[in-house]
Protein backbone atom coordinates (compact mmCIF):
# COMPACT_ATOMS: atom_id res chain seq x y z
CA UNK A 1 0.00 0.00 0.00
CA UNK A 2 1.83 3.34 -1.00
CA UNK A 3 1.41 6.33 0.87
CA UNK A 4 0.83 9.60 -1.38
CA UNK A 5 -0.22 13.37 -0.99
CA UNK A 6 -3.44 14.28 -2.08
CA UNK A 7 -6.05 17.30 -2.08
CA UNK A 8 -9.85 17.06 -1.10
CA UNK A 9 -11.50 18.29 -3.90
CA UNK A 10 -15.30 17.30 -2.79
CA UNK A 11 -16.84 16.27 0.75
CA UNK A 12 -19.28 13.00 -0.09
CA UNK A 13 -21.84 11.28 2.20
CA UNK A 14 -20.90 9.18 4.34
CA UNK A 15 -17.89 10.39 6.00
CA UNK A 16 -16.14 9.96 1.95
CA UNK A 17 -14.06 12.31 0.23
CA UNK A 18 -13.24 12.56 -3.32
CA UNK A 19 -9.49 13.22 -3.33
CA UNK A 20 -7.19 13.99 -6.46
CA UNK A 21 -3.56 12.93 -6.75
CA UNK A 22 -0.51 14.33 -7.46
CA UNK A 23 -1.17 12.50 -10.82
CA UNK A 24 -4.23 14.20 -11.69
CA UNK A 25 -6.15 10.38 -10.52
CA UNK A 26 -9.10 11.00 -8.34
CA UNK A 27 -9.59 8.65 -5.59
CA UNK A 28 -12.66 8.22 -3.20
CA UNK A 29 -11.48 8.06 0.31
CA UNK A 30 -12.50 7.77 4.42
CA UNK A 31 -10.72 8.29 7.45
CA UNK A 32 -8.58 5.79 8.51
CA UNK A 33 -9.71 4.79 12.38
CA UNK A 34 -6.74 6.39 13.82
CA UNK A 35 -7.73 9.94 12.34
CA UNK A 36 -11.24 9.77 13.19
CA UNK A 37 -10.35 9.09 16.72
CA UNK A 38 -8.88 12.96 16.81
CA UNK A 39 -11.76 14.44 14.79
CA UNK A 40 -10.64 16.08 12.08
CA UNK A 41 -12.75 18.35 10.34
CA UNK A 42 -11.86 18.45 6.60
CA UNK A 43 -12.13 20.98 4.01
CA UNK A 44 -11.88 21.00 -0.05
CA UNK A 45 -8.33 22.18 -0.41
CA UNK A 46 -7.25 20.45 2.53
CA UNK A 47 -3.74 18.62 2.09
CA UNK A 48 -3.41 14.71 2.95
CA UNK A 49 -2.21 11.73 2.83
CA UNK A 50 -3.59 8.87 1.38
CA UNK A 51 -3.05 5.32 1.27
CA UNK A 52 -4.29 3.51 -1.72
CA UNK A 53 -5.97 -0.11 -1.86
CA UNK A 54 -3.89 -2.64 -3.12
CA UNK A 55 -7.21 -4.10 -4.92
CA UNK A 56 -8.79 -0.95 -6.09
CA UNK A 57 -6.81 1.68 -6.86
CA UNK A 58 -9.86 3.98 -7.03
CA UNK A 59 -10.66 3.83 -3.30
CA UNK A 60 -7.68 4.44 -0.40
CA UNK A 61 -7.60 6.02 3.61
CA UNK A 62 -6.79 9.42 4.77
CA UNK A 63 -4.35 8.49 7.18
CA UNK A 64 -2.96 11.79 7.83
CA UNK A 65 -3.74 15.66 7.32
CA UNK A 66 -0.66 17.62 6.39
CA UNK A 67 -0.84 21.04 8.61
CA UNK A 68 -1.30 23.88 5.95
CA UNK A 69 1.52 26.57 5.96
CA UNK A 70 -0.57 29.12 6.94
Amino acid sequence: MAVQRAVVIEILPSAAYRVELGSRQQVVAHLAPAVQRNFVRLRVRDEVEVELASEDPARGRIVKVVPSRD
